[in-house]
């Protein structure tokens, strides 16, 4: 765990095998995005890792009101519906990502694993601002990655959590299905545009970025390497 600020709390991922960066919003309603995997490709129980970090900073699942996922690989959204049915929370995503949600349940079902979970979301996100509790988030539709990707700025934080569109010195993959490279030119340019208002850069995979200069940085050196 690192607390960045009194509200913004990261989990990053330190396994062997693939999992996500978690973020914990802290307010009123407390806000988990990406929670990651149920269990990766090594067997580590990602869920339960996640779990113990967060009840450390007196925290548990049954305090969360709702999960946001940047987009629904599993490596991002596979635990979302498990700590839903624990803790009651809500699941939103953007509504470009149901394709990918019904193709899951299909895989999950084809090879009999568990096919009474529900991974389908309760809100579909669209792009403006998202009001939760005293929480205002900035839902921002960044496609390219995947066709539903979302980035989620906070506005009081000055936080960007960017998932998988954007990373420090790279850019999430456009070769899985929906991915799109010139979708993903066009986010990456849509964001740079933020670079003077964030003060953290938080991916979903490999280390943040802070600080308004290093964050310009950041998007040069991506600009210049990948498009």
């Amino acid at each position: 765990m690192l607390l960045l600020t009194e509200k913004l709390f990261w989990y990053p991922w330190g396994g062997y095998g693939n999992n996500c960066n978690t973020y914990l919003l802290a307010g009123e309603k407390n806000i988990l995005v990406d929670p990651g995997h149920l269990r990766n490709e090594f067997g580590e129980d990602c869920m339960e890792q996640l779990r113990k970090k967060i009840e450390k900073d007196g925290f548990s699942f049954k305090d969360i009101k709702l999960i946001i996922c940047t987009h629904g690989h599993p490596d991002h959204y596979e635990s979302a519906p498990a700590i839903r049915e624990e803790s009651g929370a809500r699941i939103a995503v953007h509504k470009e990502e149901e394709y990918l949600l019904d193709a899951m349940a299909r895989i999950y079902h084809e090879r009999g694993g568990n096919t009474s979970v529900d991974l389908a979301p309760d809100i579909f996100l669209q792009e403006g601002d998202l009001e939760v509790g005293d929480t205002v988030l900035k839902v921002l539709h960044t496609p390219g990655h995947s066709p539903g990707s979302a980035c989620f700025y906070h506005y009081k934080e000055k936080a960007l959590i960017s998932g998988d569109t954007v990373f420090r010195s790279s850019i999430g993959r456009t070769d899985f299905p929906g991915g799109d490279m010139e979708l993903m030119k066009e986010s990456i340019e849509k964001l740079s545009l933020m670079e003077e208002e964030i003060q953290w850069l938080l991916p979903g995979h490999m280390d943040m970025v802070s600080g308004p200069e290093n964050i310009d940085r950041n998007f040069s050196t991506i600009k210049s390497y990948f498009f």
